[in-house]
C-alpha cells in the first residue's frame, strides 16, 4: 500500500505542473487508455536489493476502436465519400482490431521519514490487424526525487520523457488520428525550506521541450522556461494554504518560421487555495488564479495581429476517500495554449473531471470517469461564421480481477467525442478493451 501511495503521489505530482502542464492535457485525451500502472502499483515488488524495490510487469490488451483515425469522414459533397476539402483528402471512419503490449518496470528506493527516488519505464506497442500501417509505438520514462530534511529543507525533481507516434497529437491536440514521430521531455525542480512545520517558502522551475521528426511539423517545436515562487501556512493540522506566482517564456525551434514572426510569448501567473498533506481523507489541492499571455512579437507570418490575453486559470486536483474502499478525485484545469509558431491562433483551454476508483468484493474493482473540456478560439471556423468552439467529452469505466496476487485480468471501454462548430473536427470514437496483467 505504501509503495502505491508513492508511485501514484508521483504521478499526481507530474500531472500539477505549472500552466496546467502538457502532460495533463495529453492525459484529458488519453484518460482510461491502455497502460500497465496498475501493474507497477499494485502488489508486486518481491525482488529487494536492500532498501531499492524492483517491480517488473507486463500488460496485454486486445482492443476493438470504432474509429481509429479520429475522423468523420466530412468532405465539401457528403454523397460522394472519396472527395477531397480544400484539396486535402479528409480523415475517413474506419474501425480496426489493436493488439497492444505493455512492459514496464518501476525501481523504487525509499528514505525513510525522508522522501524517496523513483525510477519508471512504461512501453506501449499498438498492432493494428487490419491497417498495419497505423501501428505505433510509445516509450515513457520516468524520474522522481522528493526529500524533506529534518532541519526544513525542501528539495526534489521529476522529469518525464516521451518518444512515440501515437495519434492522440500533442498538448495542443495538433494531429488527433495521425502517427507523428516526436519527443517531448517535462522536468520540474523545487527547492524551498520548512519553517518549524508551520511556514514554508519553495522556488519551482519547469523546463518542457517538444520536438517532431519532420520538417513540415515543425511549427509545433517548442520550449518552455517557467519560474515560480510560493509561500504556504499551515492552516490546520494537515491543511495549507498558499501564493504563488509563476513567470514563463515560451520559444518556438522552426528555422523555416523568422523570430521577428513566431509566436514565442511570455505568461505571468499568481494563484493561490489550499493543499493537503497525504494520509487523511483529503488529498491534493485546490488552486486558482489569473494568467497573462503576451507575445514577443506584433503580426504572424501572414501579417496578422497577435492578441495578448489575460484570463482566470486553475490547477486543481482533490481526492476524497470517501470510505476505505472508495476514493473520489476532482480535477479542474484552465489555461491559454497558442497553437503553433505560425499563427497568432490560440484557445482557452478548461478542463474539468469527476474519476472513482471502487474496491469490490471477491477480488474485483471498478473504476470509471467523466472528463469535459472546452477550446475556446479566436479564429474563425472553417465557414468563417464565428469563433470556432470544441466541446470534448471523455468516458471511461473498467473492472478489474485480481486472478492470482501477481495476475489479473481486465475489461474497459472508453468514449471520446470532439463536438465542434468547425464540421472538419468533429469526431466520435469508442474503445473496448479486454487485458491481462501482471506483475511481480
Amino acid at each position: 500500500m505504501k509503495k502505491r501511495f508513492l508511485f501514484l503521489a508521483c504521478v499526481t505530482g507530474i500531472c500539477l505542473g505549472f500552466f496546467s502542464s502538457q502532460v495533463m492535457a495529453e492525459i484529458i485525451w488519453q484518460q482510461g487508455a491502455i497502460s500497465v500502472e496498475d501493474e507497477l502499483s499494485g502488489e508486486g515488488g518481491r525482488i529487494h536489493v536492500g532498501k531499492l524495490t524492483v517491480t517488473p510487469a507486463l500488460r496485454l490488451s486486445e482492443v476493438y476502436d470504432s474509429n481509429i483515425y479520429l475522423g468523420n469522414g466530412y468532405t465539401n459533397n457528403p454523397n460522394n465519400p472519396n472527395t477531397t476539402l480544400n484539396g486535402k483528402l479528409t480523415k475517413p471512419i474506419e474501425n480496426d482490431y489493436i493488439f497492444h503490449v505493455n512492459p514496464g518496470v518501476l525501481f523504487s528506493y525509499q528514505l525513510p521519514e525522508r522522501g524517496h527516488v523513483n525510477l519508471l519505464y512504461e512501453g506501449n506497442w499498438a498492432f493494428y490487424n487490419e491497417y498495419t500501417v497505423q501501428n505505433w509505438n510509445n516509450q515513457r520514462g520516468v524520474f522522481d526525487f522528493d526529500y524533506t530534511a529534518p532541519t526544513g529543507l525542501i528539495a526534489g525533481l521529476t522529469n518525464v520523457y516521451n518518444n512515440g507516434n501515437d495519434p492522440y497529437g500533442d498538448a495542443t491536440q495538433f494531429g488527433l488520428g495521425y502517427n507523428q514521430k516526436r519527443w517531448n521531455n517535462d522536468l520540474n525542480a523545487k527547492v524551498g525550506w520548512d519553517f518549524f512545520n508551520r511556514f514554508k517558502v519553495v522556488g519551482f522551475y519547469n523546463f518542457y521541450k517538444q520536438e517532431y521528426d519532420f520538417d513540415s511539423n515543425a511549427t509545433q517545436n517548442w520550449t518552455d522556461n517557467v519560474f515560480g515562487l510560493e509561500f504556504a501556512m499551515r492552516v490546520l493540522p494537515k491543511t495549507w494554504a498558499f501564493v504563488r506566482y509563476h513567470y514563463g517564456t515560451q520559444s518556438y525551434d522552426d528555422d523555416q518560421i523568422s523570430s521577428v514572426n513566431d509566436a514565442s510569448n511570455k505568461r505571468n501567473r499568481v494563484s493561490g487555495g489550499l493543499a493537503w498533506d497525504g494520509g487523511g481523507k483529503l488529498g491534493g489541492e485546490l488552486n486558482f488564479g489569473w494568467q497573462w499571455l503576451n507575445y514577443d512579437n506584433d503580426r504572424d507570418t501572414n501579417g496578422r495581429a497577435y492578441e495578448n490575453r489575460n484570463t482566470w486559470s486553475a490547477d486543481t486536483s482533490i481526492n476524497y476517500r470517501a470510505t476505505q474502499n472508495t476514493v473520489l478525485t476532482l480535477n479542474l484545469a484552465r489555461a491559454i495554449r497558442s497553437t503553433g509558431a505560425a499563427r497568432q491562433e490560440y484557445y482557452d483551454d478548461t478542463n474539468v473531471g469527476l474519476n472513482v476508483s471502487q474496491d469490490l468484493p471477491y477480488k474485483f474493482s471498478a473504476k470509471g470517469g467523466f472528463i469535459y473540456g472546452r477550446n475556446d478560439y479566436n479564429t474563425l471556423n472553417y465557414q468563417k461564421t464565428e469563433d470556432r468552439v470544441d466541446d470534448n467529452y471523455n468516458f471511461y469505466a473498467g473492472v478489474s480481477y485480481k486472478i492470482r496476487s501477481w495476475l489479473s485480468a481486465g475489461l474497459n471501454y472508453r468514449y471520446m467525442k470532439k463536438d465542434s462548430n468547425d464540421v472538419t473536427q468533429s469526431f466520435t470514437d469508442n474503445q473496448v478493451a479486454l487485458s491481462l496483467g501482471a506483475s511481480y
